[in-house]
């Protein structure tokens, strides 16, 4: 199939895969997005004619999401659409938006690690060490609520089958035995209640991704001094402090403050 074949391929399917989806069921919307994507995979000898099917793919995930349908697996296929549509920021959004409400989902954290690995920092410098955001493993993120209730109950268990065999035998090694899973169960308790902190401030500021290589200024105005050198890449996270004009104050991972347009971010996660 020539360029122009393919080119007029992708408009007829365009029309004919994206005009039903409006009113749609959730499994209409799906199978419109598994054959959109299927379309992509099959251009994908030619990137530019490709993006538009995962563009359109991207749009029937995005929907199946404002639904409601928050599961793991929709994610990664709504992040790797927009990214292979060419939408790198959105496909970082879209697992932050995942990881909101499964951060413990291994994949999805896979996924965010290879997304920010292609956001173009510069190799070293100021603005890599400010810009580029550190991907922080606590408890939180390595088991879901119900297996940290699952792991607690399980060592509660061990700590109570010590103190019987310690009334059974007055053996002085059952409280050795208790003591270490009581002591356990404590610090696996004050992990979560640290981590839970640790995310209500993180959270208690609006993550955005920058989606377009941006001047981070000292003042909400294009006649504002660069604050740092070179430009935020697109892809970039950042957190929101204030807005003012149709500007937007950041604050890089980094610590370091400024402005960009508010046109050149999108919020993600809750």
């Amino acid at each position: 199939m020539n360029g122009l074949a393919r080119l007029a391929f992708s408009v007829v399917a365009f029309f004919c895969s994206a005009a039903p989806a409006f009113g749609s069921s959730p499994e209409d919307i799906l199978a419109f997005a598994e054959r959109a994507f299927a379309e992509g995979v099959a251009l994908r000898d030619d990137s530019e004619i490709a993006k538009p099917a995962f563009a359109r793919a991207a749009v029937h995930y995005d929907e199946l999401w404002e639904r409601g349908y928050h599961t793991p697996d929709l994610v990664l296929n709504r992040s790797r659409a927009h990214r292979l549509a060419g939408d790198l920021p959105r496909g970082i959004a879209a697992i932050h938006d995942g990881l909101a409400v499964a951060r413990f989902s291994r994949p999805l954290q896979v996924e965010l690690d290879d997304a920010r690995a292609r956001v173009l920092y510069p190799i070293e410098g100021e603005l890599t060490t400010q810009g580029r955001p550190r991907q922080v493993r606590t408890v939180g993120t390595r088991m879901s609520p119900a297996d940290a209730w699952v792991v607690s109950g399980f060592v509660w268990l061990l700590a109570c089958a010590g103190v019987v065999r310690f009334a059974m035998t007055r053996n002085a090694l059952w409280l050795v035995f208790v003591a270490f899973w009581v002591i356990a169960l404590g610090s696996l308790g004050a992990l979560w209640l640290q981590d839970a902190r640790q995310r209500e401030r993180d959270e208690s500021l609006p993550l955005l991704i920058v989606t377009a290589d941006v001047t981070l200024r000292k003042g909400n105005a294009t006649e504002y001094p660069a604050r740092i050198e070179p430009a935020l890449p697109k892809g970039a996270e950042v957190r929101g402090l204030s807005r003012r004009g149709g500007w937007v104050q950041v604050q890089l991972p980094g610590g370091m403050i400024g402005w960009i347009p508010e046109a050149a971010i999108i919020p993600c996660g809750p």
